[in-house]
């Protein structure tokens, strides 16, 4: 059963000043409520998602922009005046099967599209989010978020929001490659529309020339500017990149291919490969 959204309460559990989960309580029709708990990994595949459809929003043209700024005004009107109580002894007392396991969007729709959360014991709740409803949301968890002082997890989702990391590797001169894979589900793939090689090109500690490279699954298409500043992101959370942390690099971009379909690994590595010979040789230039 699809329940439909018509009010929304957000909070925080937290233990020893550290994240456990996001209280996300729904209200929906016939006056009654559901109650989630959403650790930070299916968060992140929930903002991720809903950044996506804030996206699609913002490349409506102008008329459709006005009639959708209305709609949005009504819809925070009414979610504002049918916030579902949410009290300190609810999520002290949180059950374990309301715990999220995992998060997939459903079907989209014109105005809006499913969200389905998998619960402990694979039960499963599935919501109708308006797409006029996506920046209360948006703005109830993060204020939910930042009040209980967790800066840095907000940080840490807003800046993996953009792009998908595909591949990591270490350059080897004898043309071998060692790499990590990053494992996405294809809902989330197809988010995206052009793969990006990335290649980092610094100075080891003995003097030796060194390259890293990454791929990713990203919006841009190779614009030089944004895929740097991507690329700068995301060395804190890869941990075969996080060595290039503070260290001058110089780096170089490559768009592969455009679509929503997944590029081969093969073609993928090959493709990183031939970025770093073609690139090894021109002046340094740290970035």
């Amino acid at each position: 059963m699809t329940f439909t959204i018509t009010g929304i309460n957000t909070g925080v559990i937290r233990h020893a000043q550290q994240f456990q989960a996001l209280a996300l309580k729904f209200k929906h029709q016939h006056n009654q409520a559901s109650l989630i708990f959403i650790p930070a990994l299916p968060l992140g595949d929930l903002y991720i998602y809903l950044e996506h459809r804030l996206y699609l929003q913002g490349q409506r043209n102008a008329k459709d922009k006005a009639t959708f700024k209305t709609r949005q005004h009504v819809a925070t009107q009414s979610l504002h005046h049918n916030i579902p109580e949410l009290n300190q002894e609810q999520m002290l007392h949180a059950d374990i099967r309301q715990r999220v396991t995992g998060f997939a969007p459903g079907e989209a729709k014109q105005q809006g599209s499913e969200l389905i959360f998998t619960l402990q014991g694979e039960n499963q709740l599935t919501v109708f989010l308006d797409d006029a409803q996506i920046a209360l949301l948006i703005s109830a968890i993060s204020h939910a978020i930042n009040n209980a002082g967790m800066h840095e997890l907000s940080l840490r989702i807003a800046s993996l929001l953009d792009f998908l990391p595909m591949y990591d590797t270490d350059m080897k001169d004898n043309g071998e490659m060692e790499y990590d894979t990053y494992q996405h589900p294809a809902w989330k793939i197809e988010l995206f529309t052009h793969y990006l090689a990335l290649v980092y090109h610094f100075t080891d500690e003995n003097g030796q020339q060194q390259a890293c490279g990454t791929l990713i699954k990203s919006r841009i298409r190779g614009d030089m500017k944004e895929a740097q500043a991507i690329a700068q992101r995301l060395l804190p959370f890869s941990p075969r990149l996080k060595k290039l942390e503070g260290k001058p690099c110089r780096i170089s971009v490559a768009t592969l291919a455009s679509g929503k379909g997944l590029l081969s690994q093969q073609h993928g590595l090959r493709a990183l490969y031939q970025l770093y010979q073609k690139t090894q040789q021109m002046p340094a230039k740290a970035e």
